[in-house]
């Protein structure tokens, strides 16, 4: 879906869930002090969060996920692209090299380098090029939802999946996703491919 496209949805979603994503309010919602955090956490986890005042329900919170991460993809994307076509004139040599890149075990970017093509000052130079342009702070947006998809949307396509902060660091090429025609499904692909199932998978709606 194109960023125009999800900036109309978010515009036109109910009040209820029509909240800043990055920005506002600072305090999380305020909490029934006889929940203890974990209950909160798992059944409320909206009061656990930043700019979240305005969220009532599991409904409006998995929807305000989805709208998130679909968003954090696609600005993801549109700042990758424009790296890629500047790359051939600042850097004419990497431009040629297959790299690709995703997430370490600490939640940093991570060059991949399948060929070892790469020196240690590119793969340098890369991570902070892929720093300086936003693009880590967006799929950092983009993995953070989509784990918390995969927790809470018993129904989601993530939910059928083992998937924490390791296992997004271990699987998730997120270089090929931003290449790829289809971004939401090349995440479905890797998932599928890589990600051990939940044993058993059960199906609860909500």
């Amino acid at each position: 879906m194109e960023l125009h496209h999800l900036m109309q949805h978010v515009a036109l979603a109910p009040a209820r869930i029509s909240v800043q994503l990055k920005q506002g309010d600072e305090s999380p919602g305020s909490l029934d002090v006889s929940q203890g955090p974990v209950a909160v956490e798992d059944e409320q986890p909206w009061l656990t969060e930043p700019n979240m005042k305005n969220i009532t329900s599991m409904a409006d919170y998995l929807s305000l996920k989805r709208i998130d991460a679909a968003i954090s993809l696609e600005l993801a994307n549109l700042a990758y692209t424009s790296f890629k076509n500047e790359l051939y004139n600042l850097r004419p040599e990497l431009a040629s090299k297959n790299f690709s890149f995703g997430f370490d075990s600490s939640g940093n970017i991570q060059i991949l380098d399948p060929q070892e093509s790469l020196s240690t000052e590119e793969r340098i130079w890369l991570t902070e090029q892929l720093k300086h342009r936003g693009i880590e702070d967006h799929l950092v947006d983009h993995s953070s939802a989509m784990l918390a998809l995969a927790k809470y949307d018993k129904t989601g396509f993530n939910a059928r999946y083992k998937l924490e902060a390791a296992d997004i660091a271990r699987i998730v090429d997120y270089g090929k996703i931003l290449e790829s025609d289809d971004m939401e499904q090349t995440w479905k692909k890797q998932i599928s491919e890589r990600a051990e199932k939940r044993t058993p998978f059960i199906s609860v709606h909500i």
